[in-house]
Order: structure tokens, then C-alpha cells, then sequence
């Protein structure tokens, strides 16, 4: 039985590492390349369903390096062309989000079923350098790779229903590793 590619927004479940969401990044790629064009720099597969072997919610990340976060501006009437998109408001320091779900029902301004979390950051920016980092320390790095994964295991049990908390609670393993990866320079 192939596993769907998604979750209710909001919600934490996680599933064993699955290939397809490799051909899922490709696919969703080459929407973005078009949408994009030359403004994006990098389109890159990250967080957990990047990593060989690490158990994720089955929702792909991507970050899409740009030269300025201003430059979104450009691709804006693109992007809201297609009912499937939608750009999150009060974003973070240093990132846009964009989400791809199912479509949006009229008179909503954001999907509930989420298949794609898009991250648009400045490429020279820290945040988008930290996040190619800590996917590339666990590519290399097994041990680590399997203790994340433990880790995400227990909490998703914990916070199945509140998915920022999930994240929030991984935050101080993340940073753990981070710092190591500041001092291998």
C-alpha cells in the first residue's frame, strides 16, 4: 500500500523513511523552477524526508535560496495563480513560508491538509546555511541520524496534536548539533 504524501494541518505523525518523498521533491521542484525562474538561486531538499533512513512526517521541506527576501515580490502574482499555494503571514526572521496543500475552498486563505512546506530565505542568510548544515551533518553522521530520530519518535507521540510544540521541542537537539557544526570549522 504506497502511503499518502500530507497531513492535517497542525498534526504530528511520523512514518518510516519512503523514497517516493525523494520523487516528491523532484517533482515539486520543477513546479517551483518555473514558478520561480531566476529568482531562485538554490532549490534544495531539506528536513527530515531528505535523510536516508530517518523516520518524518510524511510532508516535504524545500528551501529555496534567494538573493533577497524582497525578491518574492516578483514571483507573488505566480505563485497565487495556483489554489494549492499559500504564503504564511508574520513569518520568522530571515524566511517567507510557503505551504502546498490541497486546494483552497473559497473564502479560506490557507490549505488545512499540508503536503509541502516551501522555504524562502536569503542564500547568504545564516538560516539558510544552517539549515543545509544540520541536514548534511545527518547524512554523515549515523549515530546522531538515529538519536533524531528517536527523539522525534517519542515526541510525536507526546504532541500528535500540536505541531508546534513538536518542533519547539526538538529545537535544543537541533541547536546541540548546530554548535558542532560551528566548531568543526
Amino acid at each position: 500500500m504506497k502511503k499518502e504524501l500530507g497531513l492535517k494541518k497542525g498534526f504530528v505523525k511520523i512514518e518510516k523513511y519512503n523514497p517516493e518523498w525523494q520523487k516528491g521533491f523532484n517533482k515539486e521542484r520543477k513546479n517551483l523552477k518555473k514558478i520561480f525562474g531566476d529568482v531562485a538561486i538554490s532549490i534544495e531538499h531539506v528536513g527530515s524526508t531528505s535523510i536516508v533512513g530517518l523516520s518524518a512526517k510524511p510532508i516535504i521541506d524545500i528551501a529555496i535560496g534567494v538573493h533577497s527576501l524582497e525578491d518574492m515580490d516578483k514571483v507573488k502574482d505566480k505563485i497565487f495563480k495556483f489554489s494549492h499555494y499559500s504564503i504564511k503571514e508574520n513569518n520568522s526572521d530571515g524566511e517567507i513560508l510557503m505551504r502546498r496543500g490541497l486546494p483552497i475552498k473559497l473564502g479560506e486563505n490557507k490549505p488545512s491538509f499540508i503536503t509541502h512546506f516551501i522555504h524562502i530565505m536569503e542564500i547568504d542568510g545564516r538560516r539558510y546555511k544552517e539549515t543545509l548544515l544540520y541536514r548534511d551533518y545527518l547524512r554523515k553522521n549515523n549515530k546522531v541520524l538515529k538519536e533524531y530520530d528517536n527523539l522525534k519518535q517519542k515526541l510525536a507521540i507526546k504532541y500528535q496534536n500540536d505541531r508546534k510544540a513538536y518542533a519547539k521541542a526538538k529545537d535544543e537537539f537541533i541547536k546541540s548539533i548546530l554548535s558542532k557544526c560551528d566548531s568543526s570549522k
